[in-house]
């Protein structure tokens, strides 16, 4: 099975719809989350939830003491209603807890009271846009947050300006439609959060593939910017007829020559990435399913993870050479996988890491070495727990000259450790919890804009079972002292299976429908963009 280069000429598409990315980033981050105080000084207090929970500086919550009685028929007090009694502000947060300041309150607050982020607040809701979608988006944001009290659109003036008008309204907090997106203010109209709305259709050119020529290869080199991209202009340079696990470039056996790896559900092939030649593969027998793989140039080494679901690892170590591909060794009860420990951008560090029936991944991690003889090891490792060998990078992402551990957690929520503590959580899972369907993660460190600070760029998955908008492109950054986490794309349409960095190019794998077979897969490469260009179109 060969990689086919094609060619495709492809429009800019426009909706006037927002991204199903752009709603569910706002439920991340306005959803209700249940806490307790666990202290109280003053005007301080501290809550038992923190950034493991999705909590971030800037969070409002509302604080609620015993209310009237809940009587039975037989008037026996069986509970109490809550009552609103203060909002606080997130001003400091840890692993498992948050610091917080009083914003208003009722009465005194004591240790043990109930807190929940982002209820029973007022919310208004202005559009300052000369669209024409600004009560569409009422509508959702009603709908999604029901448990905030919204004011009548018409009560609220579009040009609220300063605190004083928030608080003579009674305004807690309030949602903006402006030309360049969704931005949501607080009490003190400190702003809390900025959406930016995509004007793009939100799917990969190139469904209707009757104008595909198939063509000499060709490199094109064109300007975008990367952090805020629009596939409608990518290029479309590979098929593949079938569904394909997972897609690397790289150049593999050190010849100066990149190769394309895929990893179908019956083998693993090694073939000249856009140049003449053949692939060479290596087919599975036995029990268990291939679940991902990870290769380490110039050796040519590909660790392949094959699962026996309920029962343990037949996993496997292979090796591409003088273009042939063989087996060194099969049936290790391990997850392997090569990876960059240093950030050089070398993937030297060969890692296993113990299988545990229950949690999937163990807490035994081993150094190995990778030979003609098999597997030796090493030294066992220590990293945090939760960590695991197929769903983690090391990036130095905030340039301090020591690379972060980037994780995704069992709760699918990425995870930034430095020095073995915990500095950064993301709001809400990246990908759906752990389960046998969704195991591996895969996560690329990349200078995107040359300024010295690599991005970390993964795919980010729907939460809630299939969706039609499918995946979509995220980076981690550093910026202005803090992690910014951005979505790179809307969502594709499809589900991500490569991402890769090719002679300073980024390539894109996508798996969807095939549009001529009905139930037919098919596996797409995409050209997105120039490293380095974007900022500057």
């Amino acid at each position: 099975m060969a990689i086919f280069c094609v060619f495709l000429q492809t429009a800019s598409v426009y909706s006037k719809s927002y991204p199903i990315y752009f709603y569910d980033q706002i439920i991340r981050d306005f959803s209700p989350v249940s806490s307790v105080v666990l202290g109280v000084s003053g005007h301080s207090l501290i809550l038992d939830t923190g950034k493991a929970d999705g909590v971030n500086r800037g969070d409002l919550f509302e604080i609620y003491g015993r209310g009237s009685p809940v009587l039975s028929k037989t008037r026996e007090v069986i509970g109490y209603l809550k009552r609103p009694i203060a909002t606080i502000r997130v001003i400091r947060t840890e692993d498992n807890r948050s610091t917080c300041r009083v914003v208003s309150t009722k009465a005194p607050l004591r240790v043990g009271e109930p807190a929940t982020r982002y209820s029973d607040m007022t919310a208004a809701f202005v559009s300052r846009s000369k669209s024409d979608s600004g009560k569409k988006l009422l509508g959702k944001l009603e709908e999604l947050f029901p448990d905030l009290i919204w004011l009548n659109p018409s009560d609220v003036p579009s040009d609220i300006l300063d605190s004083r008008s928030m608080k003579t309204l009674g305004i807690d907090l309030l949602f903006a439609l402006e030309p360049d997106g969704l931005k949501v203010y607080g009490p003190d109209l400190g702003l809390l959060h900025k959406y930016p709305a995509f004007r793009s259709g939100g799917g990969l050119p190139g469904r209707d593939l009757k104008g595909a020529l198939a063509g000499k290869a060709k490199r094109w080199k064109f300007k975008t910017n990367i952090r805020e991209f629009n596939l409608a202009n990518a290029h479309l340079i590979g098929r593949l007829l079938e569904d394909t696990i997972q897609i690397d470039i790289l150049d593999l056996d050190g010849d100066g020559r990149p190769e394309i790896v895929y990893l179908l559900p019956s083998a693993i092939y090694v073939s000249p990435y856009r140049n003449q030649g053949r692939p060479v593969g290596y087919r599975f027998s036995g029990p268990g399913r291939p679940v991902n793989f990870s290769a380490s140039g110039p050796g040519g080494w590909i660790a392949v993870n094959v699962l026996i679901d309920g029962a343990g690892m037949r996993s496997m170590l292979l090796r591409y050479q003088h273009s042939s591909l063989r087996a060194v060794e099969t049936d290790i009860n391990l997850w392997l996988a090569f990876m960059d420990r240093d950030g050089d951008r070398r993937r030297e560090s060969f890692l296993g890491q113990s299988f545990d029936v229950n949690a999937m991944f163990g807490a035994k991690i081993y150094l190995m070495q990778a030979s003609q003889k098999g597997i030796s090891y090493i030294e066992r490792i220590k990293e945090p727990r939760g960590f695991s060998v197929i769903r983690s990078i090391w990036s130095d992402t905030n340039g301090d000259g020591v690379p972060e551990l980037c994780t995704v957690g069992r709760t699918g929520k990425l995870l930034v450790y430095e020095n073995g503590e915990l500095v950064w959580s993301s709001p809400g899972p990246i990908s759906p919890g752990l389960s046998r369907d969704n195991l591996s993660k895969q996560l690329v460190s990349l200078d995107i804009d040359r300024n010295g600070l690599p991005e970390l760029l993964f795919s980010e998955v729907p939460e809630r079972g299939p969706s039609l908008a499918g995946d979509s492109l995220m980076s981690l950054g550093w910026t202005a002292g803090e992690y910014v986490l951005k979505a790179v794309t809307p969502p594709v349409g499809a589900h991500i299976c490569g991402l890769a960095e090719v002679q300073d190019q980024i390539i894109l794998g996508v798996v969807w429908q095939d549009p001529r077979v009905a139930g037919k897969k098919e596996s797409l490469l995409y050209l997105l963009g120039q490293l380095g260009s974007g900022l500057h179109s």
